[in-house]
């Protein structure tokens, strides 16, 4: 039986650009090495390994969304080491940044920027509505 609660509810998309540009210099840094490796130049060696972890980095890019919205949370899968869930029963309310950035502000007031570079531009504003809207939810239904 399939649980509903744990499905994701909205999927907020990457900047395809910057996930190309991305993919694009890991290939040419990749078939470098290759050019170098097949001369014997120990250089290549050298050229691999930011080659080879940018084009994963791409490919982690292209196989993953942004943002995915949950009933009870959302996360921010921005590359491979920033990855965070963020609860809507800590939060209190979304701030719009200049920077294109959101502020989530927390039940003690405290403040954490969410980054949003590397969304579409056309989701930020979609992905803050979404949010307002599932932390008025969230407080509207809590206890405390």
């Amino acid at each position: 039986m399939k649980n509903d609660e744990n499905e994701p509810k909205e999927y907020f998309e990457r900047n395809i650009l910057q996930v190309i540009l991305l993919l694009g210099l890991g290939l040419v840094l990749d078939w470098f090495s290759v050019q170098l490796l097949l001369d014997v130049n120990p250089w290549g060696t050298a050229l691999a390994i930011p080659g080879l972890t940018f084009t994963l980095q791409g490919l982690w890019l292209v196989t993953n969304p942004y943002a995915v919205v949950y009933d009870d949370r959302f996360e921010i899968k921005q590359n491979f080491l920033y990855n965070k869930e963020f609860y809507y029963l800590d939060a209190k309310r979304v701030e719009s940044q200049k920077q294109g950035s959101l502020l989530v502000v927390y039940n003690d007031e405290e403040k954490e920027r969410l980054p949003l570079f590397g969304m579409r531009a056309s989701y930020k504003e979609k992905f803050r509505e979404v949010l307002s809207a599932k932390i008025a939810t969230s407080l509207a239904s809590r206890d405390f």
